[in-house]
């Protein structure tokens, strides 16, 4: 029934007049704007950037920002929660609104509590404006009709917006992996995702607004009222009053508790030292287009990577890739294959099955596994970090409630490095919208290395070999555990009912979309 009734009307028609709106011109209109070209006129043509590592310093580093910001706070995210973080941040955004400044928030659809978070948004103050990228017609919710509106419309609906930006008055930005959500900044007891973000200010901010302003304005980007009936006052007052009371019911709350003291107004002057740190480099800014067909790249490691590019680099000694999903095609593992033969050492942190949210992604990445390190490839395997606070090798990315990789960074040589939404996958190569930045700079990239090094360690991960079994070629996980070194001959700590779903969903989902 429900295909019956989206069959005859899956291309939804959201051509109503919208009003094109675009970032700041005038930086020198604001304190920010002001000071980040003061700084950025000390070296002509670079940028700034600072890493955003732990997940309470990126959500403080977020509401900073929106507390600075005194003309435009523009928000771009694949996903957000329902959940205290959001909550938090909302009220940083309405107090933003109060203040005269204009907030666009564009989301995309894929998971419909971030269309409750647009709507929340939306009902705080009319300054807020919310669209929707390349939204579902027929349902907010994952129902039978939203499935089968995936089925029906399969092509445009698989083009989700992955880019994940947050950019105050077109002079400061943060761009990574994190999607905004308690997972995502160590807002959980457990569970929580290990990111990678990348705090910029100068010409590179400007570029992302460009972005930003191209999806915004683009016919996929629909204005939430459009979806759906319109809300009535009593339901927008409750939305009005919910980011308050949830927020005052969670500061007496253990375990958001803590999260507070990052969060609360007055604490600006953090984010203006972290600009004053900040390390200058060239940069350059990628990002697909949002609505054009995406071709598939002659290297499946290219998108968003800095080998094969045009003008690119040839990488001399070491490339070094961090991606909690990764499926890489032919053309990609020829090309690995290639760089290991001319000596290039090509190490990739990804996650164990125990460690990943998407078992489908890795049944794919689980199939290339033999084929990778019998081309030289260095394989790690995240584990999830229970044990941290209990060895003194810390790890300053993952904290001891991490479970799940969701990073996304490239590092060449310890000479440049990518930082952005990409994943080295098939799905972010062909159907999602990404956005990532080249930063051209030794100390950025010596620092993301330290990083991948730390969190390769066999404290931290899973460290797999390829030997000779009796049965052929076979595959050891090495790590250690209470200082032991342990060797798992068969994947460890997975549950056979974990490999079974594995191994259907692997089986049921074609390739190009994992």
């Amino acid at each position: 029934m429900a295909l019956l009734l989206v069959a005859g009307c899956s291309t939804p028609r959201f051509d109503a007049p919208r009003p094109p709106w675009y970032a700041l011109a005038d930086l020198q209109s604001t304190t920010l704007g002001r000071e980040t070209s003061m700084a950025a006129g000390q070296h002509p043509g670079r940028s700034g950037f600072s890493l955003v590592l732990s997940g309470r310093e990126a959500l403080s580093t977020r509401a900073e920002l929106a507390d600075l910001a005194e003309r435009t706070l523009d928000l771009q995210y694949y996903s957000a929660g329902d959940d205290p973080t959001t909550e938090l941040l909302l009220l940083r955004i309405e107090a933003a609104a109060w203040r005269g400044v204009r907030v666009r928030i564009l989301l995309d659809d894929i998971y419909p509590p971030s269309r409750r978070f647009g709507r929340r948004a939306a009902a705080l103050h009319p300054g807020i404006q919310v669209r929707i990228y390349n939204p579902f017609f027929w349902s907010g919710d994952w129902d039978p009709v939203r499935v089968a509106e995936v089925l029906v419309d399969a092509e445009r609906l698989n083009r989700r917006m992955h880019n994940k930006l947050w950019i105050a008055d077109n002079a400061a930005a943060i761009i990574g992996s994190r999607n905004l959500g308690d997972a995502y900044f160590d807002g959980r007891d457990a569970g929580n995702f290990a990111d990678v973000d990348l705090l910029a200010a100068g010409p590179v901010v400007g570029e992302l607004s460009q972005s930003f302003d191209l999806y915004w304005n683009s016919a996929s980007a629909v204005p939430i009222e459009r979806l759906g009936a319109a809300v009535d006052a009593a339901a927008a007052e409750r939305w009005r009053q919910a980011p308050h009371g949830r927020t005052a019911a969670c500061e007496d709350a253990p375990s958001c508790a803590p999260l507070f003291p990052l969060t609360r107004p007055g604490e600006a002057e953090r984010l203006r030292a972290k600009i004053d740190r900040l390390v200058w480099a060239d940069a350059s800014v990628d990002f697909d287009l949002p609505e054009e067909r995406k071709t598939q790249v002659a290297s499946g490691v290219e998108h968003g990577w800095i080998e094969d590019r045009p003008g690119g680099t040839r990488t001399e000694s070491e490339l070094l890739i961090v991606s909690p999903y990764l499926v890489f095609g032919e053309d990609a593992l020829q090309h690995l294959a290639d760089m290991r033969r001319r000596g290039v050492r090509v190490a990739v942190l990804t996650n164990s099955l125990d460690s990943t949210d998407s078992l489908a992604a890795h049944a794919g990445y689980a199939r290339q596994r033999e084929a990778l390190l019998a081309g030289g490839v260095e394989l790690f395997e995240m584990r999830p970090t229970a044990e941290l606070s209990r060895h003194d090798r810390t790890h300053r990315w993952l904290q001891p409630e991490a479970g799940s990789l969701h990073a996304k960074v490239v590092i060449q040589d310890r000479r440049q490095a990518i930082v952005g939404s990409p994943n080295q996958d098939p799905r972010s190569r062909l159907h999602n919208r990404e956005v990532w930045l080249t930063v051209r700079s030794a100390a950025i990239a010596a620092e993301l290395a330290a990083l991948f090094d730390e969190a390769s360690d066999a404290h931290h991960a899973y460290r797999l070999e390829l030997v000779d079994d009796v049965d052929g070629p076979a595959v050891e996980w090495h790590t250690q555990q209470q200082g032991q070194a342990i060797i798992h001959r068969t994947e460890p700590a997975a549950s056979p009912w974990l490999k079974l779903r594995r191994a259907v969903l692997g089986a049921m989902i074609p390739e190009h979309l994992l």
